[in-house]
């Protein structure tokens, strides 16, 4: 008896091989999430400098964060801050934002009032990347220098960040001025998407020091 031969669909192929792509990618994207929550929580969680003292986000600042960050003057330096800042933006970004794994916000408070945020991004593609706004009315006291450096220093005694990043709008003098005196050197200059718009953006970087 002459043994019959079934041949597969070809659709069938081609779902497996999609399948597998897709088990592919959400497989890098857990490891992504695995390894950044173990760069995450390295950190601690509260950092404490001569005036300040950085912490988690929590509910009770909501308020305040609607108060500073509903000024056009610092969304206009910043590619994803929301202008006009909502009490729905303040309560998602410490309900939501702040608990994801690739990142890790600092409430920056000065006697117990928030007074601006910091912290690390972290990416698969890259070293993390550290960034911070203050409210305006804190603008030119040293305190953008004293959380962000102490922020790097923490992270850097971890020995988990031989290469941190930071960047800023080319034409934002003071916050260019804030990376280059907690240490880092300027790597590069692009035109690149900043918001709804493209601007020139200067990333910096900040090695590891041999000392530590």
């Amino acid at each position: 008896m002459k043994k019959q031969i079934v041949e597969e669909p070809v659709f069938a192929v081609r779902r497996s091989a999609a399948s597998m792509a897709a088990e592919r990618r959400a497989l890098e994207a857990a490891t992504h999430r695995i390894t950044a929550r173990r760069q995450r929580d390295m950190l601690p969680g509260k950092i404490v400098t001569p005036r300040l003292v950085l912490r988690a986000p929590m509910r009770g600042d909501v308020p305040d964060l609607v108060r500073i960050a509903d000024n056009k003057a610092i969304a206009a330096m910043m590619s994803s801050l929301p202008s006009p800042y909502t009490r729905a933006d303040a309560i998602g970004f410490v309900e939501i934002s702040a608990q994801r794994d690739d990142e890790r916000p600092y409430a920056i408070t000065l006697n117990g009032q928030l007074i601006g945020i910091t912290g690390f991004s972290f990416s698969k593609d890259g070293p993390p990347e550290g960034g911070y706004w203050l409210g305006e009315e804190f603008w030119g006291k040293g305190f953008a220098t004293e959380a962000f450096k102490a922020l790097v220093e923490a992270a850097q005694t971890t020995h988990a960040y031989p290469v941190i990043r930071a960047r800023a709008l080319a034409e934002n003098s003071r916050s260019r001025a804030v990376l280059e005196r907690v240490g880092f050197s300027l790597k590069s200059q692009l035109r690149t998407a900043f918001g709804a718009n493209e601007r020139d953006v200067v990333l910096y970087e900040m090695e590891q020091p041999k000392w530590m």
